[in-house]
């Protein structure tokens, strides 16, 4: 039961390669930051994809 409701507040996170033109970062993201990045005209590629 305490499982449950503990998988409720946990965010899922992905790993990241973030790259603005000049400098890669590798940082773990929800998918709403991703999104928010995204959106900002960055490039964000899950590290599962590559």
């Amino acid at each position: 039961m305490f499982e449950k409701i503990k998988k409720l507040f946990k965010k899922e996170t992905f790993s990241c390669i973030v790259w603005d033109g000049k400098i890669m970062k590798y940082l773990d993201l929800t998918q709403k930051q991703i999104d928010e990045m995204t959106n900002k005209g960055l490039s964000v590629t899950k590290k599962d994809e590559c």
